[in-house]
């Protein structure tokens, strides 16, 4: 008899997913670095750019020019924020790269009609093409050196005590304002109401040839590390006390006040990039939100202190909230910034058809640029022919960015070396940022986008712009040895008394066996 085989009522495990290929979460980078892949496309950018350059208005090409180029950077920058998130941003060769576009082409994103009236076109086509020259080198030098570890790793990572920060900062105050207070006998209401003045007018102010009294005033440099050791100590506030913070504030507030008011946008933008820099290093990784309100509002605040800015340089803060000025002469109200696209592509038409190029006089005045002239009094005045002369300016100081420059010191050739010099410092530059930096390691890393920024606008200032940098890391490389040798010290004191208190001391007394 067969009977029914008994039905298995377990139905069949569900099959297994196949594994997959195992992917780790992305590492948070040790240094921002840029990506090449972005660099390729920003470079594939430019090349288009140049192919499609075609118009018969210099306006039309220079806002061809400006679009084009602000696309190429924005896809370089997207893989850069692919790579490393947004702290991978705030790198020294990006920094340049955004100051050299708001100095060249951002202009242009807007109607720009008497462009028009002041050149000729062939004369446009030239100068883009130095200037995409300019962003080609700094993006392909930034790539040039990789240092297998962080340069002034024990300098950088050295922790010091919260006191020394303070301390540090106040030195900075006193130090960077000391030539100021002289000259209203400390009177510091009265060297505010000064600040309102126009430009050139101050006391303070040094000759063009400078004397001993000019080395007072180069100590102003100390005032660039002000805003970012603000930065840090706002961003780790609860290290600080109250009163600690509430003053480092007004003397924060004070140094923005005197750089927006000086009418200086470099001046300005240099301080207000270093304090965001010191801010963003110093805050923890966990605040993403609060770093990207802080970058968009920096971006927000100096786009429109630009504006504001240039209503007021030449006429004084005072006298333009009073409506006791000029309002600059424009046939239409458009975004304007310095036109450092015109002064390149008049340079181009005057070098070397009108005038030989400078060859070494450039780089040479450039490097003694920092010297002063109570020290060397047979120092050289200036170019055989400046940018000012060029330009026929009258009375007032033109910038034609480090590619002008350059290119008035032997060509196409140079404005390239140039740019590919600029690219490796602020590429070398990042490698010195790292989470393991404590606030001196970020101060020193904040200070160098100071002469990031503001050398692009001249090359001659890099050497005059690198000293705060310089001034910082020597007194960092102090603190961080003074720091190890008390630390020896203090190891060795406890050494020494350990031992002594086991030499002297008494031994336990034998106990006694128990009876049997």
């Amino acid at each position: 008899m067969n009977f029914p085989r008994p039905k298995n009522l377990r139905s069949a495990p569900p099959p297994r997913p196949r594994p997959g290929p195992h992917r780790e979460p992305p590492l948070p980078l040790e240094c921002p670095l840029p990506d090449r892949r972005g660099t390729g496309a920003a470079l594939l950018g430019l090349v288009i750019t140049v192919l499609l350059l075609k118009g018969e208005l210099p306006s039309t090409l220079a806002q061809k020019a400006a679009i084009g180029t602000l696309f190429s950077l924005l896809a370089s920058i997207a893989f850069d924020l692919k790579l490393g998130g947004l702290r991978n941003l705030i790198r020294a060769d990006l920094m340049a790269i955004l100051s050299f576009y708001f100095l060249t082409f951002f202009e242009f994103l807007f109607p720009q009609p008497n462009f028009d009236k002041l050149i000729a076109t062939a004369s446009t086509f030239t100068g883009i093409y130095c200037v995409l020259l300019g962003f080609a080198g700094l993006l392909v030098g930034r790539h040039f050196f990789h240092p297998r570890q962080q340069p002034f790793r024990q300098t950088l990572t050295r922790e010091i005590p919260a006191l020394w920060i303070v301390a540090i900062f106040w030195v900075c105050v006193l130090v960077g304002y000391i030539h100021m207070l002289i000259a209203v006998d400390f009177d510091v209401v009265l060297m505010i109401d000064w600040f309102m003045e126009p430009r050139f007018t101050q006391p303070w102010q040094r000759g063009r040839l400078g004397n001993w009294k000019a080395l007072l005033v180069e100590l102003g440099l100390f005032l660039y590390l002000i805003p970012p050791l603000g930065g840090i100590m706002i961003a780790r506030r609860q290290r600080y006390g109250p009163i600690a913070l509430a003053t480092m504030s007004l003397a924060l507030l004070l140094t923005l006040f005197y750089g927006f008011a000086s009418g200086a946008r470099n001046v300005f933008a240099a301080y207000l990039v270093t304090f965001l820099i010191g801010y963003c290093f110093a805050m923890s990784f966990a605040r993403r939100k609060e770093l990207v309100a802080l970058c968009a509002g920096g971006a927000v605040v100096m786009v429109a202190a630009s504006y504001f800015m240039l209503e007021f340089r030449n006429a004084g803060l005072r006298n333009y909230l009073e409506g006791h000025y000029e309002p600059p002469v424009s046939q239409e109200k458009t975004y304007f910034v310095d036109y450092n696209l015109y002064n390149v592509c008049r340079l181009v038409e005057v070098f070397p058809r009108n005038h030989p190029y400078l060859g070494w006089e450039i780089p040479f005045q450039a490097l003694i640029r920092p010297i002063p002239r109570a020290v060397w009094k047979g120092k050289p005045e200036g170019l055989s022919r400046s940018i000012e002369d060029v330009l026929g300016a009258d009375g007032w100081t033109a910038s034609a960015s480090f590619v002008g420059e350059a290119y008035m010191s032997g060509g196409f050739w140079v404005v390239a070396l140039v740019a590919l010099g600029f690219g490796a410092l602020a590429g070398w530059w990042s490698h010195l940022a790292s989470p393991n930096n404590s606030e001196l390691g970020i101060l020193i890393y904040a200070s160098g986008f100071f002469a990031t920024v503001i050398s692009m606008r001249s090359l001659f200032v890099l050497t005059t712009a690198l000293l705060p940098t310089v001034a910082a890391l020597v007194i960092g490389t102090y603190a961080a040895r003074l720091l190890t040798g008390q630390a020896r010290r203090l190891l060795a004191r406890n050494v020494n008394d350990h031992a002594a208190r086991q030499r002297m001391a008494i031994p336990p007394r034998p106990q006694r066996p128990p009876p049997r």
